[in-house]
């Protein structure tokens, strides 16, 4: 059972885009934006991009119907033995024991629980959204599994495998039921430098071996989990804003720091904290523009995505990320040709957003940004010539 599981395992991080790309063409009912690989409903897109003040988000207790009940019945049969020879009770039991990852921290995390899209007739209005929290191993238990119990199918039935079949992901039923699972969203944001009129776009290899999930797969930068920094009350409200995730995600990402927490008590001031002092001029400035692109649901898991764009102008960028470097503690920021000191990104062509959005390595939440940022290219870059 352990080297099965580890097997599995293995072939997951090798045929993800894969298994992707078989539930993307099984769930095409399930695509209210046909354009996109994420699963959505009406009203998860916006008719434009959207500021983030336009993003309403709260944070309450879950409802009796919402308390979080792990299919144990489902699962169990896919989690091997520990030492001991006790039956592992979770996927992140059995991960923790046979396949630990580089990253991996049981950390404080939001939990989606209801999403109000406006009316039809005012898709420009705004979006609401409704919280509760959670802890990142939540997700990893009864989320993730469908990834799992897919690969797992996949691997004993081969090609042949029917996809979307599996017996925990008929337990669960209807992806769209976020009280089914503990549904903790991730935060997507394509990051695009503009110099002059000629804007530049930047993505990020996650490899095998040093993350828990989408190992080996193509992603926009910065992106992560929507959590808060710290699990204490204040930042627990404080911090349910996509623009806070952001900030730590470049920190991360792109300019190296291990771990862009709070630490021994001490909680992240971003007013005066370096580097996030700086973020928020620019924001503030607009050095950099940040949009809200829409949210769906990623095919495989069936975890939902926040899709944003942050616009650079190229002189802040620059400044602010002076020493990035090219690798980080979840893979390589794939960077383009260096511009001066610094890394100019991939140019923004259509050959190039494009040829990332179809290509299936580019993970669904990855894709759909590409999709609507050049879908909305005009907007987002103002007199840019493209």
């Amino acid at each position: 059972m352990e080297l099965e599981f580890v097997k599995a395992r293995r072939h997951l991080k090798a045929q993800r885009a894969q298994l992707t790309a078989a539930c993307v063409a099984d769930q095409a009912e399930r695509r209210a934006d046909q354009g996109l690989a994420l699963l959505t409903r009406p009203g998860w897109v916006p008719d434009r991009p959207l500021p983030l003040d336009a993003v309403r988000m709260t944070l309450r207790e879950a409802r009796p119907q919402e308390q979080l009940i792990v299919r144990r019945k489902e699962l169990l049969r896919y989690w091997p033995r520990d030492a001991g020879a006790r039956h592992l009770e979770s996927y992140s039991a059995a991960i923790e024991a046979f396949d630990r990852p580089g990253v991996w921290f049981n950390g404080p995390s939001y939990r989606l629980l209801e999403v109000t899209p406006p009316p039809a007739d005012r898709l420009g209005d705004g979006i609401a959204l409704a919280f509760t929290l959670g802890h990142y191993f939540d997700g990893l238990d009864t989320t993730e599994p469908l990834a799992y119990e897919e690969a797992l199918r996949h691997l004993r039935g081969g090609a042949g495998a029917k996809p979307l079949s599996g017996p925990y992901r008929r337990a669960v039923g209807d992806p769209f039921a976020l009280d089914r699972r503990s549904a903790l969203p991730g935060v997507s944001a394509l990051t695009i430098r503009v110099d002059g009129d000629d804007p530049y776009f930047f993505l990020h290899r996650r490899e095998a071996g040093k993350v828990a999930v989408a190992m080996g797969t193509t992603h926009v930068a910065p992106a992560g989990e929507f959590q808060p920094h710290a699990d204490v009350l204040p930042v627990r409200q404080s911090d349910l804003d996509l623009w806070r995730t952001t900030m730590r995600e470049y920190a991360e990402e792109f300019l190296g720091a291990a771990d862009a927490t709070g630490s021994g008590g001490v909680t992240l001031d971003y007013a005066h904290d370096a580097p996030y002092a700086r973020f928020e001029e620019a924001l503030r400035t607009g050095e950099v523009r940040v949009r809200f692109l829409g949210l769906g649901l990623d095919p495989l898991t069936w975890k939902p995505e926040f899709c944003l764009v942050c616009v650079w102008d190229a002189a802040a960028f620059d400044e602010i990320f002076a020493d990035m470097g090219d690798r980080n503690e979840e893979g390589v920021l794939v960077v383009g040709t260096r511009a001066g000191a610094g890394y100019r990104g991939i140019p923004f062509t259509e050959d190039n957003v494009l040829g990332y959005a179809a290509h299936e390595d580019t993970l669904p939440a990855g894709r759909a940004c590409l999709t609507l940022a050049w879908r909305w290219r005009r907007e987002l870059l103002g007199g840019a010539p493209l």
